[in-house]
């Protein structure tokens, strides 16, 4: 597949300038570009350039709130339940968890819940942010629906994400980021922009058969992880999210491609201070299980044991230093943003 290869700054800098053509400031647009080319720096592309249509539409057709002014509506000694106003993931979802961070600080446990909050994108983001604290991070999040529950073929629950930051003194971040689907849905999308098929059992078609072609996958259903267990966590996080912050329930909100329809999504990010809480020290604790892990005996066919965030961290420092290869059809498509919203367009001269 024909592609190009990119370094960080000139993809930071254009994600950057398509936020403030749009009308974000230049702070909040550096926060939106720092969290998509962390995603697309740790191989999740999910959740990084193949959003940025759907952002720019939002934008433009005010479904999307450039300027959010985020209000406080519930505040308890350990939790507090915030209002996004509809803004950007990378604003309302930093404010979240930095107030969490807050709360744990004082208390050695906090949450904080976010209501109206745009597409909640890279959650990982998120819960890394409890590390520069050494806390735990953990951040969950409410979706559009677009999953079935088991036995049933209708579109009703996200396939709400989770996802963990784990302080430790390894060589990289633990995080443990995760959907209750088999795959993202946004790796579909990607599909469906490339031109490639996706495999089988992935995803439903509309009439609840499987299918390879993004397109139809696109006007199903995802697959739940582990089946009918995918289907209870997506259900409860849908409990712990949209419900316990007076969201709309995942089933009730329009696709997040209708970009026409108001899609506001729920997040819950909880950070907990082990130094607090446990009253030792912590981090070495992880690593003394790390190593145990890592020094256990290997399956067949296996010459290393990974822990979550590992291979990512790999896929960040390789990308941060080679730059990105991007797919031609896809960096066509983000050209095409950058005519229309007039801002330098990204150099195709590489190989």
């Amino acid at each position: 597949m024909p592609s190009s290869i990119f370094e960080y700054k000139t993809l930071f800098v254009f994600v950057e300038s398509v936020f403030t053509s749009l009308g974000v400031s230049r702070l909040n647009s550096k926060k939106c570009a720092a969290q998509t080319l962390d995603a697309e720096l740790r191989g999740v592309t999910s959740h990084g350039f193949v959003r940025l249509n759907s952002f720019v539409e939002r934008l433009k057709k005010k479904t999307a709130n450039p300027k959010p002014k985020i209000k406080s509506i519930t505040n308890l000694p350990s939790y507090s339940l915030l209002d996004g106003d509809n803004g950007l993931s990378a604003i309302v979802g930093e404010e979240t968890m930095k107030t969490a961070i807050k709360k744990a600080k004082s208390a050695g446990f906090g949450a904080a819940a976010v209501r109206n909050s745009l597409h909640t994108g890279h959650i990982g983001y998120f819960a890394a942010m409890a590390l520069k604290k050494n806390m735990i991070g953990i951040v969950i999040s409410g979706s559009v629906g677009n999953l079935a529950p088991w036995g049933g073929s209708e579109r009703m629950i996200g396939n709400n994400p989770i996802a963990f930051a784990i302080p430790s003194n390894q060589k990289f971040p633990i995080i443990f980021d995760i959907a209750t689907s088999k795959v993202a849905r946004g790796y579909v999308m990607l599909a469906a922009k490339t031109g490639e098929e996706i495999p089988d059992g992935w995803a439903l078609d509309k009439s609840g058969k499987s299918t390879t072609n993004p397109i139809e996958a696109l006007k199903g259903t995802m697959v739940p992880l582990g089946d009918h267990k995918g289907y209870g966590l997506a259900l409860m996080f849908s409990f712990l999210t949209a419900t316990l912050s007076g969201n709309t329930f995942d089933g009730d909100q329009p696709d997040w491609l209708e970009t026409d329809k108001i899609c506001s999504l729920p997040m819950l990010c909880i950070a907990i201070d082990p130094k607090q809480c446990l009253g030792k020290e912590y981090k070495s604790k992880v690593d003394t299980i790390v190593e145990k892990i890592k020094q256990s005996n290997l399956a067949p066919g296996y010459d290393e044991i990974l822990i979550p965030g590992e291979n990512s961290n790999k896929k960040y420092e390789k990308n941060l230093k080679k730059g990105l290869r991007l797919n031609t059809k896809l960096v066509q498509e983000m050209n095409k943003l950058a005519k229309e919203l007039g801002i330098e367009k990204l150099n195709t001269n590489n190989s």
